[in-house]
Formats: C-alpha cells, sequence, structure tokens
C-alpha cells in the first residue's frame, strides 16, 4: 500500500512540475467558435501512437487557429487522468482509463476518486481481439478452457478486454491459466515462442504483423449475433462492442472483433462551447492531419463511435453531432441513462464514504466494501 501510495506521489509531482507557470487549463481568450486559444491536454507518453495522433491534430490547430496546446504525457492511466481530475488539463487523450473512472472500479476505489462525472468528446474507434498461431488447435473463443491467456503487468485496460473476451464464451479466469506479461507489445513475440496461447491485443499492431511473418496468426471471431455472449461482455465492460475488421496482420477477409472508443474525453464540467469548438476545428481541419498517423482517418465524423458506451458524450459533442445529422432520440435516451447512472453511483458512493467512516474501514477494507455495496446499491 505504501510503495502505491509514493508511485501516485510521484505521478501527481511529475504534473505538476510539468504543468508548472500555467494557472488554468484553458485561456479566456477564445475564437470565434468557441475554441481556447491555450490549452493543457493529457495524453498518451511520447513515442506512442495516441502522442503522435494527438500531435497531429495540435500541429493543425496551431496553424489553423493559432492555438497554443501544452502536452501532459504519461505511461499509465491515473497519470493521465489526475491532470483532469485537479484541472490542469482540460482534455485528454485517454484510454479504458475513463470507463474504470466513471465507475470507480479498478485504479479508482480509493477515496481520492470514486466515480468521476466524466464525458466524452470524442470516439475514434479502436479494435481488439484474440490472437492464436496458424497450426494452433484453438478454433473458437471456447477452445480456451485451460489454456495460458496474458494477463498484462499494469495494465488493467488491456486485461478487461481479456476477461470480458473470456466472458463471451462462458469464461472466467478461474477457467484459463493466467500468465503474467511484462510487457503488451511483447505478445507478439511470446506467442509465437510459445509462452502463451493467446494474444490480446489490437490486430493492426505491429508486433502482430511481424508475428504473422514467424508462422501465421488467425484471430478468434464473436458471432454479432451471439446475444448471450455480448450481454456477458457488457456486463464485463459496457464500453465494448461488436465490430469487423478486414486489414489485421493475418487477415484475409473481414472478420468480426470487438470495437471501444479511444476516447477523447475529460470532465463534463468543461465548457459546452470549449468542446463544441474543439471538435468544429477538428472536423474543419481534417485533411491537414488525417494523413500524419495510420489511425487518424478513424478520427474522421463519418467513422467515429456515435452511440453512448460506457460513458456520457458531453453537451458540446451533442451540439456538433446534431449539427452533422449523426444524433438522434435512441442515442439521447442512451445518454441521458448513463448520466442518471452516474448520479445513483454517487449518491452509492458517498453513502458507502460515510458508512466506512463509522465502522472505521482501512483503505484496503474500503475498496472492498466499495466494490461489494456498489452491487447492492446500483443496478
Amino acid at each position: 500500500m505504501r510503495k502505491k501510495k509514493v508511485k501516485y506521489f510521484f505521478v501527481f509531482l511529475m504534473v505538476m512540475i510539468l504543468a508548472a507557470g500555467c494557472s488554468s487549463e484553458t485561456s479566456t481568450k477564445v475564437d470565434e467558435n468557441g475554441l481556447p486559444h491555450q490549452m493543457t491536454w493529457s495524453v498518451y507518453d511520447v513515442g506512442s501512437g495516441g502522442y503522435a495522433e494527438m500531435s497531429a491534430i495540435a500541429n493543425a490547430l496551431t496553424e489553423n487557429h493559432d492555438s497554443q496546446i501544452r502536452m501532459l504525457p504519461s505511461a499509465s492511466g491515473v497519470g493521465r487522468m489526475v491532470p483532469l481530475q485537479r484541472e490542469i488539463a482540460s482534455i485528454g487523450k485517454v484510454g479504458d482509463e475513463i470507463q474504470l473512472a466513471f465507475e470507480g472500479i479498478e485504479e479508482f476505489t480509493s477515496k481520492d476518486w470514486g466515480p468521476q462525472d466524466v464525458r466524452a468528446y470524442w470516439a475514434p474507434i479502436s479494435q481488439f481481439g484474440f490472437a492464436v498461431r496458424k497450426n494452433s488447435d484453438i478454433k473458437t473463443l471456447h477452445d480456451l478452457k485451460g489454456k495460458r491467456i496474458p494477463v498484462i503487468a499494469g495494465n488493467t485496460s488491456v486485461n478487461i478486454k481479456n476477461e470480458a473476451m473470456l466472458a463471451f464464451a462462458g469464461l472466467t479466469w478461474d477457467d484459463v491459466e493466467p500468465v503474467k506479461i511484462t510487457s503488451y507489445s511483447g505478445q507478439g513475440e511470446a506467442l509465437v515462442q510459445g509462452q502463451i496461447d493467446v494474444a490480446g491485443i489490437n490486430p493492426t499492431a505491429s508486433s502482430m504483423v511481424e508475428a504473422h511473418s514467424k508462422g501465421g496468426i488467425r484471430w478468434l471471431e464473436m458471432d454479432p449475433s451471439d446475444t448471450e455472449g455480448w450481454d456477458h461482455v457488457e456486463e464485463t465492460a459496457p464500453w465494448l462492442f461488436s465490430y469487423s475488421i478486414s486489414n489485421g496482420a493475418g487477415m484475409e477477409e473481414e472478420m468480426d472483433i470487438m470495437g471501444h472508443g479511444y476516447v477523447i474525453g475529460g470532465y463534463a464540467k468543461l465548457d459546452e462551447d470549449t468542446v463544441y469548438g474543439l471538435l468544429k476545428a477538428m472536423d474543419e481541419s481534417f485533411d491537414q492531419y488525417k494523413d500524419a498517423m495510420p489511425n487518424l482517418v478513424l478520427y474522421s465524423k463519418d467513422k467515429v463511435l456515435t452511440d453512448p458506451k460506457g460513458i456520457p458524450f458531453h453537451d458540446g459533442t451533442i451540439k456538433f453531432l446534431k449539427e452533422k445529422g449523426l444524433w438522434d432520440e435512441e442515442k439521447q435516451a442512451k445518454n441521458d441513462a448513463l448520466i442518471e447512472r452516474y448520479s445513483e453511483m454517487r449518491n452509492a458512493w458517498n453513502q458507502v464514504v460515510e458508512e466506512a467512516a463509522e465502522q472505521e474501514l482501512s483503505d484496503k477494507e474500503f475498496k472492498e466494501y466499495w466494490l461489494e455495496r456498489k452491487a447492492e446499491l446500483v443496478k
């Protein structure tokens, strides 16, 4: 516990040092669309695809709108959420950590966090699936019972997706042999070397292209019509959904796996005009940055996720989507339901905090108690 507190202290200290000199996450000066001239973005670490993608967008906004954008990189999900929570940054390029923060689970069960009132500003779709060696006897997800499944050290985002794919087949971690892997990208080589039986990863990852060149790989499909299977997925991680892809490593035709929003997001309290101005500027500048990185084509308004999944969309996003004819009453109803869910979770959190104080629970006891009581109080 002490080591974890020290780790989080240094994450916060790093953020504060990087943000020194910034008294606010955005300036009060905005352009005609509401886009602030000064912004701070919390992003993935330098050298990552997420960092490169946001850098390309920032460069386009700087050129077209004279925007001044400060990037705060972090390799961890909590490290990317801290600047948003502390209002050091207003915009975040985030992974599943924003979904976990909304629910107050995993790393966000401590008294410093709990359910967070976060929103998706923009949701390009990323893909995820289970790959096996071409000569493997594993043909479907149901064949994974007793097999060696990777658990990536310190990577809840990947591990919960692996858990969801197991759930699709009615399996849990107790039904398989978890194998600890230190690196997400190292799964390709581990699969080739026979250290694991399956790799849970984005099919377009370069490590899987390399793995395919060393004997071939196959992908395990997830039938979109398997209602029971997808119900299990949603119970595990409600932001995951059925998605078809044909350009993954080793794919010779379109295949059905999982998709999820690779979110640009932050907190609900960010001004509607700021989010709307950002999306309008990104849309108008799209042709300037879409070829900078392969995945940036997925940032187009015609390709992004517009159906609320896991967390609600921001009011500024809804305003933009309505203008483009990409929003309807069904989506609004789903969004409203998610906002109501947050309200219920926050009320439950406040109740649990009071109960824990009365019972004088330790930090470890509190986390377990919160998850137990959340299941009872929030349906």
